[in-house]
């Protein structure tokens, strides 16, 4: 037995599986670094548009709470933030599942591994719809069309940035928007008219003779 060959043989194999597990490290360093500066781009986004909106900037920060807060500038009902979490949650347990059947031969999980897998399709089709009716009123809110409001839904953190750092584009909160979003009606406030002119006045004052009327 020619034990030199045996021993290059074995050497090189080490320093291959030494390669792989090197370059696996890199490769989830990169991986990390990614999705930080992706979480960080969305706080700062978030944290820009917040404080354009009249909210603290610091809300932006807080995980879940800034998803409630991006709600409730939106004008949608506080129940709506249950569907938006439901897909989140779903989503997690069925990962988690399929990891510990995976990791384990022995873990049978079975009928309620599929009743969680079935569950999270439909608070995932939930969720979309959720964010959905959710950039529709954003848009509406900064008078965007309904395009718009498809830029928000797939590429939010850009759009919530633009948004927030442009000088054109201001967020009205007297817009009336449906609190069930595309789902419901507009609910427009009675007309007031001028008690002097007789004009019909939307803000505060009168726009013809500046009476203040409401």
């Amino acid at each position: 037995m020619d034990y030199s060959e045996l021993g290059r043989t074995i050497n090189s194999s080490n320093m291959n599986t030494e390669a792989a597990v090197a370059a696996v490290g890199i490769f989830l360093i990169f991986i990390i670094i990614i999705c930080l500066i992706a979480v960080a781009f969305k706080v700062i986004s978030r944290w820009i548009f917040f404080k354009k909106c009249g909210e603290d900037g610091w809300k932006a920060i807080i995980p879940f709470y800034s998803d409630y807060v991006l709600l409730k500038i939106s004008g949608l009902n506080w129940w709506w933030i249950l569907l938006i979490f439901a897909g989140t949650i779903f989503t997690t347990m069925r990962s988690s599942f399929t990891f510990a059947e995976n990791a384990d031969t022995t873990i049978k999980i079975g009928v309620f591994a599929s009743f969680v897998a079935i569950f999270s399709l439909f608070a995932s089709i939930a969720s979309l719809i959720a964010r959905i009716n959710q950039s529709y009123n954003i848009s509406k809110k900064f008078h965007k069309s309904g395009g718009y409001a498809v830029l928000i839904l797939f590429f939010e953190p850009i759009m919530l940035l633009v948004l927030g750092l442009s000088k054109k584009d201001e967020y009205d909160s007297k817009v009336e928007v449906s609190a069930n979003g595309i789902f419901g009606t507009t609910q427009n406030k009675q007309s007031v008219y001028c008690p002097d002119c007789g004009n019909e006045v939307k803000e505060d004052f009168c726009p013809n003779c500046g009476k203040k009327v409401r």
